[in-house]
């Protein structure tokens, strides 16, 4: 069983997860990159768009373009900073609020999707593996540094 190219393995789940879900955002109008902002913004309500880029992992050029389509959406709304009015932070509005509640249930369906015939116990000892599997890889990359 060891044997088994894992790489090959994560990558048909994460293909189709990744499809599955990015269809499904489509419908809602979004790219595959807003629900990630959209679910940062939630946790994170008045970043600044460098903040939001690293976190989410995109280029900050791409940030740009994306925010803007959110802020035309009305998913988000950027304002000036009230001490510093150089710095422009970023809010959820209430529609985007409403559009993030759609995105969690997509996941939601996703995910029961993806566990189909699963027992609780399988899902909970696939959730430690692959815990245990990203802690080994972290711990590989620190000791490379």
């Amino acid at each position: 069983m060891k044997n088994k190219d894992l790489h090959v393995a994560l990558g048909k789940v994460f293909r189709s997860h990744w499809r599955a879900t990015t269809n499904r955002f489509a419908t809602l109008g979004l790219s595959s990159a807003q629900p990630k902002i959209l679910h940062f913004l939630s946790d994170n309500a008045g970043s600044m768009q460098k903040e939001i880029a690293e976190s989410c992992n995109i280029e900050p050029a791409t940030a740009t373009s994306i925010l803007t389509g959110m802020e035309q959406a009305q998913l988000i709304v950027r304002r000036a900073d009230e001490k510093d009015r150089r710095v422009v932070r970023t809010y959820l509005t209430e529609k985007g609020q409403d559009m993030l509640h759609e995105i969690c249930n997509i996941f939601h369906d996703i995910e029961a999707l993806t566990y189909g015939d699963f027992t609780d116990e399988e899902i909970e000892t696939l959730h430690r593996y692959l815990e245990r599997m990203a802690t080994n890889l972290q711990k590989a990359e620190q000791e490379s540094v």
